[in-house]
């Protein structure tokens, strides 16, 4: 394949990995409207403004060179499996795998 093929493909699963965040924003968000009391509903809070902010990270970013580097996006992997939700991880995944053929090939 060629790497212009390549660069779409990581720009399309960051783009979507973006878009997906606001499935686990919008759990968060029910949560925390459910258990806003005490020190749960600020953790809830604080998973929400998380995954907002790593969305908007992602789709503001998603054609930066930045990209184009595995490092960069196994750090992305690796913040997403700390604080974020599993869905976000699987496209992800496929970009940095992407990303890999791009960078070998």
């Amino acid at each position: 394949m060629e790497k212009q093929d390549y660069r779409k493909k990581i720009v399309f699963w960051l783009r979507f990995s973006g878009w997906l965040c606001l499935l686990p924003a919008s759990g968060w968000l029910w949560l925390y409207q459910m258990f806003s009391q005490g020190a749960l509903g600020y953790m809830l809070l604080g998973e929400l403004v998380f995954t907002v902010l790593f969305a908007v990270y992602i789709l503001t970013t998603a054609q930066s060179e930045r990209w184009l580097k595995p490092t960069n996006i196994f750090i992305l992997l690796l913040l997403t499996v700390l604080f974020g939700s599993f869905i976000i991880l699987i496209p992800l995944c496929f970009a940095y795998n992407d990303c890999r053929k791009l960078n070998n090939g």
